[in-house]
């Protein structure tokens, strides 16, 4: 048997492997909608391709920050310590390699790699969704590694039924950090067809300490978070929505943020600054099949000032763009097709000396997508479609890069019963050059023969409830060919100041989950073994814009509901020891970390809402494998908080 032919069946085998990721969330009619219903576990939905974090499960985490938001997800991870650090990682790669979205608004480039690059309130989103992989034509142009769409509050979800006007106000303490977060939501009905709100958040806190009682010095914080949204709802099942998000962070941080105080990391005066404006149309007539419009513009504006030894510089990414969407329903077989544009523009600013160059990155892409979800009979189901996308750039050496191509999937369902699901898919997704890292732009180039990046995503998953139980199971592979890096992790003579091709990123894992539900009773256990390697070796915690590798991840979680108005929970998260790692990387020893948290309604309804929880309950001492690790005096990464008793308040006036 010849190389081809074993590689064709391990590619076959692996094939019980990857996405179905495409079209979960769109296969719609309805009467075979409930055969493909994904179980419920423990307040969030969970599906054989996507995740779904509601607003219940984020109120009972007392979510301050992303590492929060994603606590009970084991194929996501979020490390780096402090939020103005925090990265996040599905299956082991970096958010850079996905797209990225808050309410519609793509949040695109890198801001500096020292430190995360998406900053949300986690009091501001009502649902979070991921895709991990390659996935449909709908998820954007370039989502090498999947996305991840962050949905704030509509003031329709603060409203109650019999209400016009409301207000929300919350306060609460965290004990580790001395920190505090305090609220306040206004909303109403202005007329019959007019809603809005508007929310101000102030959140402040010390440096916190961690498990092995020692301060993470510079981690203090001081936050401030707004939004305000207009909605109307007219005939014709049209609506206009209008939203402005603004978030600030301001303080003393470390130059690289995510790293130990050390003679080469030394404090400076930072500000990072977030403002997001989106605007959104829809219309669904209802006795018209043909048209289900959706329509978004949106503005982003990211930035950071830092005050260093190199004088006052700041780096911006601002973007902009649209996405015009319809949706047309044939025979029950749902075609949905589109067109999006966004322009990105990266730049860096000295202040202190305005004779130096602004250093400018500026690229624009357009897409145009068709995806169909097409019911074969009725058991099976097949999706299938493709985008085509046309990038080009503009960097700061008038370097011009121009790439385009197709971004094909398909899917297949196969549901041989109202409790059995099995869903097989592939897909591929190409991105092109994309602008550089803000902080780097005035000393890092493109190299001349950068071209774009090309993935591809298989999976094979199974969904199976029998009564009470849920179970599923799923198996993924994902290349990515020529992904971009410094060239010094193509070969070790590359130079780190060229960014560049550097070679082939495969991932590659499986998941388990089940989950039991008995009248009161949630119980839910998931699992994920991944692996990521770059030309053949794991990743490490300096392949900065990839990924890292991680081991394997346990997360257990239990609610009850012992009253109408008490309610408690236990979440546990474990994570193996890492073994396998590159030369010259130590291996990340394992750790277990434990969560409770309880809810209690003294009024009886939910006007009054008092939540408890304690956040690493027995104060481990740990480091988390999604953070950078300990590589020194100079580069050592953070370690995360200890013990955290947190208490929250939400009275709706």
């Amino acid at each position: 048997m010849g190389m081809e032919s074993n590689i064709w069946i391990k590619r076959t085998a692996i094939s019980l492997a990857v996405t179905s990721a495409l079209f979960s969330h769109t296969l719609i009619a309805k009467q075979q909608k409930e055969q493909l219903e994904t179980v419920v576990v423990t307040g969030q939905k969970s599906s054989a391709l996507n995740i779904e974090i509601d607003q219940d499960a984020l109120d009972n985490m007392q979510a301050k920050d992303l590492d929060d938001v994603f606590s009970k997800e084991a194929e996501v991870a979020v490390g780096g310590g402090t939020s103005i650090s925090q990265k996040i990682y599905v299956r082991g790669l970096e958010d850079t390699m996905l797209n990225v979205t808050i309410d519609g608004a793509t949040q695109a480039g890198n801001m500096f790699h020292h430190q995360g690059r998406i900053s949300i309130e986690p009091e501001l989103l009502k649902q979070v969704e991921v895709q991990a992989g390659a996935g449909d034509a709908t998820a954007g142009p370039g989502a090498l590694g999947g996305a991840i769409k962050f949905i704030s509050k509509d003031p329709e979800d603060l409203l109650h039924a019999d209400e016009k006007f409301g207000a929300l106000l919350k306060g609460g303490y965290y004990t580790n950090a001395n920190a505090y977060k305090t609220s306040l939501s206004l909303y109403g009905n202005m007329s019959e067809t007019w809603s809005a709100m508007g929310t101000i958040i102030q959140t402040a806190g010390d440096s916190y300490t961690d498990g092995f009682g020692d301060e993470q010095q510079y981690t203090d914080f001081d936050q401030q978070n707004a939004l305000i949204k207009l909605v109307g709802n007219f005939s014709n099942n049209q609506r206009l929505s209008v939203s402005y998000d603004s978030r600030i962070d301001d303080g003393e941080r470390l130059t690289r943020a995510h790293w130990v105080p050390s003679v080469k990391n030394l404090p400076i005066d930072q500000e990072a600054n977030r403002k997001t404006g989106t605007v959104k149309y829809s219309i669904d007539p209802t006795n018209n099949q043909w048209l289900a419009f959706d329509s978004s513009i949106y503005y982003t504006d990211n930035s950071i000032t830092q005050d260093g030894s190199y004088g006052i510089y700041e780096g911006v990414v601002e973007s902009y763009g649209l996405n015009i969407e319809n949706s047309s329903l044939v025979n029950e077989h749902k075609f949905i097709y589109g067109v999006d544009y966004r322009n990105d523009k990266a730049g860096l600013h000295n202040h202190s000396d305005t004779s130096v160059k602004t250093e400018t990155d500026e690229g624009d892409v357009y897409g145009i997508y068709l995806q169909a979800n097409i019911f074969l009979t009725d058991a099976w189901a097949l999706s299938v479609g493709s985008r085509y996308d046309v990038y080009s750039l503009t960097d700061t050496i008038d370097q011009e890069f121009d790439s385009s191509g197709f971004s094909p999937n398909a899917s297949l369902i196969f549901t041989p019963l109202d409790t059995l699901k099995l869903q097989l898919g592939y897909a591929q997704a190409m991105r092109g050059v994309q602008t550089k890292e803000t902080f780097v732009l005035d000393y890092y180039q493109n190299d001349a023969n950068r071209k774009e990046e090309t993935a591809e995503n298989i999976e094979f998953a199974v969904d199976y409830q029998l009564f009470d139980v849920g179970l599923s199971a799923k198996v993924y592979h994902s290349t990515i060919d020529d992904v971009v890096s410094t060239m010094n992790n193509a070969t070790p003579s590359g130079s780190r100041s060229v960014i560049g091709n550097v070679g082939e990123l495969v991932t590659q894992g499986f998941s388990l989950a089940a989950a039991y539900n008995w009248q009161d009773l949630q119980t839910s256990l998931a699992y994920n073994s991944n692996t990521s390697e770059l030309n053949g070796s794991p990743l490490n915690d300096d392949t900065w814009g990839l990924g890292t590798s991680m081991g394997d991840n346990y997360v257990a979680d239990v609610n009850y509901q012992a009253t109408s108005s008490i309610e408690f929970g236990w979440t546990g998260k474990f994570v193996t020891r890492l073994t396998d790692v590159v030369e010259g990387y130590g291996e990340k020893p394992g750790y277990a970390v434990h969560d409770i948290y309880g809810n209690w309604l003294p009024l009886e309804n939910d006007d009054l809402k008092v939540t408890l929880s304690i956040n690493n309950l027995f104060d481990k001492g740990y480091r988390n494998h999604a953070s950078y690790g300990d590589y020194g005096d100079v580069a050592q990464g953070t370690t995360e908080p200890g013990r955290d008793f947190r208490v929250n308040l939400a009275w709706a006036l």
